[in-house]
């Protein structure tokens, strides 16, 4: 089932309101959105109809509880990799923002609603660059990247379902299966960083998903945090 709207505050905010009457993998899709946030409530800023801004609810009945927060990863390298066969390189910033070039091209946010996940997704599909440059940050387009304008819907269901293949692959085997391409797309190893505050260099990526990162007091595993590079 998709939900779509013309205009909304946020499709998380929806999502959440609305719980009650949605099913698992119901997708919540708009135009545009008043109020669209990412991570620390940074506003996600799209111009009307020409990004997907959307939100997926995912049930968790079979999915363990330490994979609530790497099934946020698992949807990023899946766009990732759909964007790289477009022609578009894209790589993840741990934990799940996607880069092109250091550009950001994609935000995702999810949170715990009941017993469900929501997971909630902005994808610059084919805004220009004239539209960014209010921007105070470095951020991309599939358009800009690729030269062409891109059917959203097409882009919205070929990610539903590789996402929703995943998805059980994660509720049988975990990230394991993940890993190697998590790995490839691991651009920022060996990079200096700062992770909320914290200074240090990315060492690796583990095999749950965590990053190692050596600080001057020593390796340090995180699971979660802002990454600036």
């Amino acid at each position: 089932m998709i939900i779509r709207l013309d205009e909304c505050e946020s499709t998380h905010k929806f999502m959440r309101e609305n719980i009650a009457d949605l099913q698992d993998w119901a997708v919540v899709a708009a135009e545009f959105q008043t109020g669209g946030h990412g991570r620390h409530g940074r506003a996600w800023i799209a111009p009307k109809g020409k990004n997907l801004c959307f939100n997926i609810l995912l049930p968790t009945q079979n999915l363990k509880p330490e994979f609530y927060a790497p099934t946020t990863q698992i949807a990023a390298i899946t766009l990732a990799k759909m964007l790289r066969e477009k022609g578009i390189n894209a790589d993840v910033k741990w934990p799940n923002d996607i880069l092109v070039n250091k550009h950001k091209i994609c935000g995702m946010l999810s949170e715990t609603v009941g017993a469900k996940i929501s997971l909630g997704i902005g994808l610059n599909v084919n805004t220009e660059k004239s539209n960014f440059a209010e921007l105070d940050r470095l951020a991309t387009s599939m358009l800009i990247e690729a030269g062409k304008t891109f059917d959203k819907e097409e882009i919205l269901l070929e990610f539903i379902a590789k996402f929703k293949a995943n998805f059980e692959i994660i509720c049988e085997e975990g990230l394991k299966p993940f890993i190697d391409e998590w790995r490839k797309m691991g651009c920022f190893v060996g990079h200096s960083a700062q992770i909320d505050g914290l200074k240090g260099v990315i060492e690796a990526v583990q095999d749950d998903g965590s990053l190692l990162f050596r600080t001057e007091n020593g390796l340090k595993t995180v699971y979660s945090g802002d990454l600036e590079i």
